[in-house]
């Protein structure tokens, strides 16, 4: 299976933005939930930590599952578990059962990113490989500008449950086109078997090494402070600036503005 460079920067792009949808698109419906669910604040925010919490954990993972098993199983199994959570998410009852399924959502989300990248590796080389990057970059960041505008609209027109099911049909189109286009860009014989104790004396050796440490922090530090902003959207464009549901662009697009300028 083959495809064109473009396709594939569409496709790589398209579940790079699994997870900044999943995060932004449902932040105007923090209200819209904690009265629908009867819970408080706390346990609405509680929903986004999970998420993050499981996200940032399986990223150690999905490269090591994607050198093991190939790219293409690892993407297609992680757009399944991530379309059911979402369509879990979107009957959830009660605020235990959404932190469950937006936890699941957080074990499947990272996926797309990360052996994306690898893909992107596999593939090309040099200059090629730091333009399909660029290319995808752009397509990722134009999601935390768009996605809080669109969960605004869906939460004004319907409901909260409404931004799930939307995530959900989303993952089944994406799952289809990845399925009838995305190649396996690790032949078998280069794939390497899963250890988790080789992985965790990897981990150790790059966790010591001064310039990873160094880029690393520099990376966290501007991505701490955006996320910190970006979870406190709901307190900021609701209670201080006293904005509906269907106006967090004010927020977001300005950011995200800087953000693909630069």
């Amino acid at each position: 299976m083959s495809s064109h460079p473009r396709t594939i920067a569409f496709l790589l792009g398209g579940l790079a933005l699994l997870g900044p949808l999943s995060v932004d698109a449902y932040l105007p419906a923090f209200d819209n939930i904690r009265s629908s669910l009867h819970t408080g604040t706390q346990q609405v925010q509680f929903t986004l930590s999970a998420y993050l919490f499981f996200f940032a954990a399986m990223s150690l993972w999905h490269g090591a599952l994607a050198d093991a098993l190939g790219r293409r199983k690892v993407i297609l199994a992680s757009l399944v578990v991530f379309g059911a959570a979402s369509l879990g998410s979107a009957l959830a009852p009660d605020i235990g059962w959404l932190t469950a399924f937006r936890t699941l959502q957080g074990v499947a989300a990272g996926a797309g990113t990360v052996v994306g990248r690898a893909m992107v590796r596999d593939l090309y080389e040099g200059t090629r490989a730091a333009r399909m990057l660029a290319l995808v970059s752009m397509i990722f960041s134009l999601s935390p500008a768009l996605a809080p505008v669109l969960g605004g609209w869906i939460v004004t027109a319907f409901q909260w449950r409404a931004i799930f099911a939307f995530l959900s049909a989303y993952t089944v189109v994406l799952l289809w086109y990845c399925y009838r286009h995305l190649p396996e860009t690790l032949p078998a014989a280069q794939r390497q078997p899963l250890q988790a104790a080789g992985m965790l004396r990897s981990y150790l050796a790059v966790f010591r090494s001064v310039d990873f440490q160094r880029g690393s922090a520099a990376i966290a530090f501007n991505f701490g402070g955006l996320f910190l902003f970006v979870a406190a959207a709901p307190a900021i464009v609701g209670r201080h600036l006293g904005l509906g549901a269907s106006q967090f662009g004010w927020q977001f697009i300005p950011m995200v503005g800087g953000i693909f300028l630069g």
